[in-house]
């Protein structure tokens, strides 16, 4: 029988390794694409010039009219080049003391492909800031992630604006992936208390529906795909310091004070309604407001629905004002 057992051990031991071993590799894969899912190559000027078609938005005279004034935060986080575009309500000067919104860019964009919705802002007295998310236009801090270290990035743009504007109001809006960068950053450093006004369009609520979604379109659903996840959560904490768990917005906005309004579309497939309703569900201040619409496509509210958009806009600002 003792050489039975052997060869049992033996077969067990053999099959473990394999199995960590496999699992390690697959977790790895995971997590790299999970973590990697845009680069500065494919969010460069082509996307900005598509969204500026596509809203019939003549940025270059857009630009000329309010400055566009381009320079570089350094992230205190960990030292990359956050590349910053400031555009002045007051184009005869360029005082950044003022009021200022930051707009944060959506997955597969750049620091300019918000700047159609920037006149909602200026033609009521802002300042507005954009600037490139990780991995996206001229900003090569490597990984994607949901918006957990893309939040330390916003943080470093709050504070500038800040110190720059000490006794100003200061909002931010965020599209989709930037709205869960937003949401992930309100968590973060007490940084609610230096906003005064919030607007997540379209938002992220949670990593894990996102992935999980990606698994089922690439006919992984399932124990299969719950397995994939599970390895490439492990990888990702190893690799990163997070998992996909610590990716969820509502936990992150659930004390925050500020006055928020979330946007979005019950026709919208990418980041469903119960996104929206889930963040908002969560937020404890009685400072919040849904506005839904019932026909747009991910993030195309304003495209369709602009006169609407700008009153939410306008309504928010006057009661923070």
């Amino acid at each position: 029988m003792k050489p039975l057992k052997i060869i049992f051990a033996v077969t067990g031991a053999i099959l473990a390794v394999t199995f960590i071993a496999a699992s390690w590799f697959i977790g790895r894969q995971v997590s790299l694409s999970t973590t990697q899912l845009i680069t500065n190559e494919a969010s460069g000027e082509a996307v900005t010039g598509r969204q500026w078609e596509k809203y019939r938005f003549d940025g270059k005279s857009f630009e000329r009219e309010y400055g566009a004034e381009d320079f570089e935060l350094t992230s205190t986080h960990d030292g990359h080049a956050i590349p910053v575009s400031y555009l002045y309500a007051d184009t005869d000067q360029a005082d950044k003391n003022r009021d200022t919104v930051i707009l944060v860019h959506g997955l597969g964009g750049n620091r300019r492909t918000p700047f159609p919705i920037a006149p909602l802002f200026l033609e009521n007295g802002f300042n507005v800031l954009t600037y490139d998310q990780r991995s996206s236009g001229e900003n090569t801090a490597p990984h994607t992630t949901f918006g957990y270290l893309e939040k330390f990035d916003l943080i470093d743009a709050i504070r500038t604006v800040r110190a720059n504007a000490p006794s100003k109001r200061i909002g931010v809006w965020g599209e989709s992936f930037g709205a869960a960068t937003i949401g992930l950053a309100l968590g973060a450093n007490d940084i609610d208390e230096e906003l005064d006004f919030v607007i997540l369009d379209s938002p992220i609520a949670e990593a894990n529906w996102m992935i999980r979604e990606s698994m089922k379109q690439n006919g992984m659903d399932g124990i299969l795909g719950s397995y994939f996840i599970a390895c490439g959560n492990i990888v990702t904490k190893l690799r990163l310091g997070f998992g996909y768990g610590d990716l969820y917005v509502p936990e992150a906005v659930e004390h925050m004070q500020t006055p928020v309004l979330i946007i979005n579309s019950k026709a919208d497939n990418v980041t469903p309604y119960f996104m929206s309703e889930a963040i908002y569900n969560a937020i404890q201040n009685d400072r919040k407001r849904l506005f839904t619409v019932n026909d747009s496509k991910h993030a195309e509210i304003f495209l369709d629905h602009p006169e609407a958009y700008r009153s939410e806009i306008e309504t928010l600002i006057a009661e923070i004002r």
